[in-house]
């Protein structure tokens, strides 16, 4: 990787990743009109307004934030805060491990969403949407994301990972979210190599069936390594990938394509739980 490259990483890469993100998008919708694995029974027009409603307000909060990984990024290289800023590491080390530390924070925080009840009524959210397709991908209660810098941020200071290899991270990642949540599936022979380095439509698709034990897998956005190292790691499901039932058991109704009730979903759970 040379220096015009880490530059461009610096400087252009923020503006690159909103183009890279609508290109995806329109495209694999495209695949997914034309070859979807799944034949959906829900009301695409009900769900897309509801989901793509919810990217746009989670994309506005994204550019209001005060902080981001980014910030603590510049902030700790400014201060040569972090282990990485107080030794001379060379480039391809440093650049493995900020992929996997960025990789870690979110398949951490993924997993916490899960076993933490409070974030979980937050997290689950993205979990009521009762099929999955690439309008799923942004689909996060706006609170989530802030949850995620909170939880996120401490780490990026203590290594003081760097600005260029977060941003690497960040067209990675909307590359293979875009992917994974998208209605088609890979060939089979590339899908049992694959899903082993970057998480697949199929790994991703098991982590949102309404089946618990599924659920409760494939945690990692990216790179599935810390699923394999946590031993949540699943490639099989109790039914078939066309047929199983996504989302979540305890709503399949029209509040899972509400925004207004999603939004509120998680302080109403708060209420039924505390009554």
């Amino acid at each position: 990787m040379n220096e015009q490259l880490i530059n461009w990483l610096n400087t252009e890469s923020e503006n690159f990743q909103f183009i890279l993100f609508g290109f995806l998008l329109v495209l694999l919708i495209v695949i997914e009109i034309i070859i979807p694995l799944r034949k959906s029974i829900q009301n695409r027009k009900r769900r897309w307004s509801a989901n793509f409603i919810i990217t746009l307000l989670n994309i506005i909060l994204l550019s209001a934030l005060p902080v981001s990984f980014l910030s603590a990024s510049i902030f700790a290289d400014g201060k040569s805060w972090g282990l990485l800023n107080q030794f001379s590491v060379p480039l391809i080390p440093t650049l493995l491990f900020s992929l996997l530390l960025r990789g870690f924070i979110s398949f951490f925080t993924h997993f916490l969403m899960h076993k933490v009840p409070l974030l979980w009524r937050i997290h689950r959210v993205h979990h009521l949407d009762t099929e999955m397709d690439v309008s799923t991908t942004v689909r996060f209660h706006p609170l989530e994301f802030i949850i995620n810098v909170i939880i996120g941020m401490p780490l990026i200071l203590l290594f003081g990972v760097e600005v260029w290899a977060l941003m690497l991270y960040e067209l990675i990642d909307v590359t293979v979210n875009l992917l994974s949540h998208s209605n088609i599936s890979l060939p089979s022979r590339l899908e049992r190599f694959i899903h082993y380095i970057v998480v697949t439509p199929n790994l991703h698709r098991i982590h949102h069936s309404s089946y618990q034990k599924e659920t409760d897998s494939n945690y990692s956005a990216v790179f599935p390594i810390w699923d394999i190292i946590f031993k949540t790691f699943k490639t099989k499901t109790k039914e078939s990938q066309s047929t199983m039932q996504l989302g979540l058991e305890e709503i399949r109704d029209n509040r899972a394509s509400s925004v207004l009730w999603l939004l509120k979903s998680p302080i109403e759970n708060f209420n039924k739980a505390n009554n």
